[in-house]
């Protein structure tokens, strides 16, 4: 490898157990400079482990945590997370409360000169947005104004890593909506290396380069938003990431599924003709078409302002979800027709 090609963390074989639940089972990573990655998976899954270990709160039973080419963690051996230069910003900020903004941020920089600990300061209120909240407390700022002095307080030091462990998760979604892409662009032009910790998909899509879906110990897939939406490894994957349906299908060839909703292509299969397969089916695949032969039999409506989000069934007594511009506005209970406009075919083993 080159130096440019070598990982920032490299992480091996990491098992972690608690008595005899195995937390982390096998775990492989790797994270390259300035890159931003989001554990994202369902409660229990294992990625709060991850990020304790990492920052050198959890003990392994087996593998290697490597951070800038030298050993954090291995079974019998864990370097204190004090000595890691690894800086976490949590869903509880805990900023101190008798210290200003100002005296906050700078409260990892006291080793730092005093002058170009001042200058670092004041040069992230600018970059948080809070040139001139220097002075206040943390009482007197609004819950995403705090989080912005916990970033910046954990960024001061200029840290080889940051870890996130879902701290937007105590915010409201307007709030975090227009805060997560804020902090991702504010960490790319630091450099900072981060691993956000998260259940919210919009929170993972809005923040980071790649993405490490887990379950059960294991990263079951890491790529892009994009393609963990749209080509999903697993049908764990699919299932967790976005909504959607499974339908019966029949392989007739490697590259053409027939179900209930027609013969489906914009896609290569790996599985022999005649096998079974459960096709998986996003609202946006379904298309409301009235003049279409395919009917189906409207069980449930949500408005969400652009459109409707209708529940459909089918004839086989199977169910699809369809979006439909806001004013195709049908009832419950009412017939209408669909089509399929699926770009990448999606098959799994039932």
């Amino acid at each position: 490898m080159t130096e440019q090609q070598t990982a920032l963390l490299e992480i091996t074989d990491l098992a972690i157990d608690y008595g005899t639940t195995h937390a982390l089972a096998g775990l492989d990573l790797s994270l390259q400079q300035g890159q931003l990655l989001c554990l994202l998976g369902p409660s229990g899954c294992g990625k709060s482990t991850l990020l304790r270990a990492i920052a050198g709160f959890q003990d392994v039973a087996a593998g290697r945590i490597v951070l800038a080419n030298q050993l954090m963690s291995r079974a019998g051996f864990n370097m204190a997370p004090e000595q890691r230069h690894i800086g976490m910003v949590f869903q509880d900020n805990a900023l101190f409360p008798h210290l200003t903004v100002r005296a906050n941020i700078a409260f990892g920089l006291h080793q730092w000169p005093t002058q170009e600990a001042k200058q670092r300061v004041e040069s992230l209120l600018s970059m948080v947005g809070l040139t001139g909240f220097g002075e206040r407390y943390p009482y007197e700022l609004s819950g995403g104004q705090q989080q912005r002095v916990a970033l910046a307080r954990a960024v001061a030091p200029k840290c080889s890593l940051l870890l996130l462990d879902e701290p937007f998760s105590g915010l409201d979604a307007a709030l975090r909506e227009e805060l997560v892409p804020e902090i991702a662009a504010l960490l790319k032009r630091e450099g900072i290396t981060s691993i956000l910790v998260s259940h919210d998909q919009k929170e993972a899509f809005a923040f980071a380069d790649q993405i490490a879906v887990m379950n059960h110990g294991k990263i079951e897939q890491l790529t892009s938003a994009y393609e963990i939406y749209h080509k999903p490894a697993s049908r764990f994957v699919a299932d967790f990431v976005g909504e959607g349906d499974f339908i019966v299908g029949q392989v007739l060839d490697n590259q053409q599924v027939s179900c209930v909703l027609g013969n489906i292509t914009n896609g290569t299969l790996a599985y022999e003709a005649g096998s079974k397969v459960d096709v998986f089916v996003r609202p946006d695949d379904v298309l409301h078409d009235d003049s279409s032969s395919t009917k189906g039999r409207i069980i449930s409506k949500r408005f969400r302002g652009t459109h409707f989000l209708y529940r459909v069934e089918l004839a086989s007594g199977e169910q699809v979800a369809c979006f439909t511009d806001s004013h195709h506005n049908h009832g419950v209970g009412e017939d209408i027709g669909i089509k399929l406009n699926m770009e990448h075919l999606l098959a799994f083993r039932p």
